[in-house]
Order: C-alpha cells, then structure tokens, then sequence
C-alpha cells in the first residue's frame, strides 16, 4: 500500500493530474503528518484545482493540526486561500471552536473579522467568548459582524449589549446593523434605546431608515404607528412600501388603533397616483386593515376596476380578508371582466 512519504512526492510532481490524486490521497489516508505536507504544497501551487483537492483533503482528515493550519492560513495573502480555509474551518464545526477563539485574541483585525465569517455558518455552544470579545472590538468591521451574526442567529442572550450600542454618533453601518438585529431578539427595553438613538427619523439616510423601519415593525405600538404615520406623506415613494408595511405589522398588537382621515385620505392619494406598483398595491392591503368601515370597503371594492392589476390584486386579497357577508358576490361580480391569472385566482379563492 502507498503511504504518505509517496503521495507527497507525487504531490510535489509536474504533472497536475498526478498532483491532484496525491491530496486525494493524503486526505483519504486521513492521517495529520498530511497536513504539513498539504499546506507546504499549498504555498507553491499555482493550479487552482489542485489548491481545491488540498483543501477537500484539509476537510477530510479529521486532525486538530487540519484545524491549526488552516486558522494560519486566514491570515494568507491570497484571497482565495482564506476563503478556502473559511470554508475549511466552517466544515469542522463546532471541534474549530477553541481555536478560533484563540484567534479571536491573537489576530489582526481582518483575522478576527474572518473567525465571525466561519461563526456565521456553525450552530454550537461555547461561542459566546467570541462574541463578547468581538462586540468590544476597536475595528467597527468586526463589531458589526458580530452584531450582524447575532440577529441572524437570534442570540438573546446579547439584546442589552446590542442595546448599548445603539448611541447618537456610533457609525451608521453599526447603528442600522443594530436595528436589525432587535428587530428579530428586541423587547420593550430595545424599543427605548432605538428612541434615545434615533431622534429625527426623516433625515436618515434611506438603508438606516429601512432598518428603523424593520425594527418598529417589529417592536412598536400605538405611539410609533402615529410616528410611522406621519412619515407617509413626506418620505419619497421609494420608501412608501416599507412605511406601509411597517403599520401592518403594528397594527395587530394595537387592534383598535382607528384610522385617522389624514392617514385614509393619503392611502387614496397613493392608490390613485403614479406611484409605482408595489407602493400602489401595499397601500390597498393597508387600507383593507379597517374594511369594515363601510366607505373603505367601498373604495377596496372600487379598486377592483383599477387599470393596475397590482392595485386589482390587493383590492381582492384586502375584501376576502375581510370577512364581511356577501363579499363572495362581490367578488364574483368581477370575474367576467378580469383577464389577468393571478387576480382571478384571488376573486376565486
């Protein structure tokens, strides 16, 4: 049987074939003296399939030295050599752990933006070190991956410290990181720290915003509905969609939130303009949250003649939610006189 000190010859061969059997080889024969002879063979491979098997073989052998070489190489020149090591190290899960918290001490500021990168992908415990270094990171990069993981990940046990970072001047890329975040773990403490930070909400600019928005949708109540409100009629319309759909979200937490004749009044303006489709139809569904008002269920059923199917289509989703009687009739009044799919479909649901 060949052993090691063969396939490293062969490894170390002209023939690119030849080399990409040898790190087969090595990583099958799953033994960590492979692992020096991979990486040495690494820094001088020009052949990108060859550098792909070595790190199939990285992957294969199950060895801490495999885990050791390749938190080394995160800090390589080359960037398709650290992401293949990312790659690598996302692979050996939660064993990699351990070390990459000593990375997380030990390396630049790029190497420990890299050790977040591998977390994003592994689901274990023993991680929370990591984070609470990384949250306190001089590099706002990798303060804001780890805020970014966080929320991804639904890491509770982190709310307050997202919340701290929540301050008047803190980077803008970190402050909209953070309203993502809460919006998937924050509580009614996450909502007074967005307050405190956030203080004049028309002038931000439009990514932040979005972010804003996402967490009120999330966390707000009757108070942020009027703020979120008053916001329709001065944001551009590029940003009516997410407005909207942010008082959707408030509204089933505060169910007896009326609509005010300035909000109703816009809603129309909105769905008789020239604004785009999406914002058009998002302002139906809006409007469909009180039809059982008998003028707004007028104005959804006069929607259901719009030249913009999208207008047409919301109009038919808003009236069938309604649960009013005789909305079947309605609706079927109209069904000889559509010819678009998708709204018949909802006519006929």
């Amino acid at each position: 049987m060949n052993g090691l000190k063969e396939y490293a010859e062969h490894l170390d061969g002209s023939d690119e074939a030849e080399r990409i059997y040898a790190a087969e080889d090595i990583g099958y024969l799953n033994e960590p003296d492979g692992v020096p002879v991979l990486l040495e063979r690494l820094g001088k491979e020009n052949s990108r399939a060859v550098r792909d098997v070595i790190f199939q073989a990285l992957i294969r052998i199950d060895s801490d030295a495999a885990i050791v070489g390749s938190i080394r190489l995160l800090g390589n020149e080359d960037p398709q050599i650290r992401n293949q090591a990312v790659d690598v190290l996302r692979n050996k899960g939660a064993r990699s752990i351990p070390f990459l918290n000593i990375a997380m001490r030990d390396g630049d500021k790029n190497v420990r933006k890299l050790v977040l990168d591998i977390l994003s992908d592994i689901r274990a415990s023993g991680t929370e070190e990591i984070y609470s270094a990384a949250l306190s990171d001089q590099d706002q990069n990798v303060v804001i991956t780890a805020v970014e993981n966080l929320g991804r990940i639904r890491a509770e046990v982190f709310r307050s410290r997202i919340e701290d970072l929540l301050r008047p001047g803190a980077h803008p890329m970190l402050i909209s990181a953070c309203l993502e975040a809460l919006a998937g773990i924050g509580n009614e403490s996450s909502l007074i720290s967005i307050r405190g930070c956030m203080h004049t909400f028309a002038t931000l600019p439009d990514f932040q915003f979005v972010s804003y928005l996402k967490a009120i949708a999330a966390l707000g109540s009757a108070r942020e509905f009027a703020e979120v409100e008053a916001l329709l009629g001065v944001c551009g319309s590029h940003l009516r969609p997410a407005i909207l759909s942010t008082l959707v979200a408030i509204h089933p937490r505060c169910p007896s939130l009326n609509a005010s004749e300035s909000l109703l009044s816009e809603l129309r303006r909105i769905i008789e303009s020239g604004d785009p489709p999406k914002c058009r139809y998002q302002a139906v569904r809006t409007l469909g949250i009180w039809s059982t008002r008998n003028d707004v269920f007028q104005l959804l059923v006069s929607c259901l003649s719009s030249t913009e199917r999208l207008v047409r289509l919301a109009a038919a989703e808003a009236i069938r939610m309604s649960e009013r009687s005789g909305l079947e009739r309605v609706l079927a009044a109209r069904v000889p006189t559509e010819t678009d799919a998708e709204v018949l479909e909802a006519l006929r649901c």
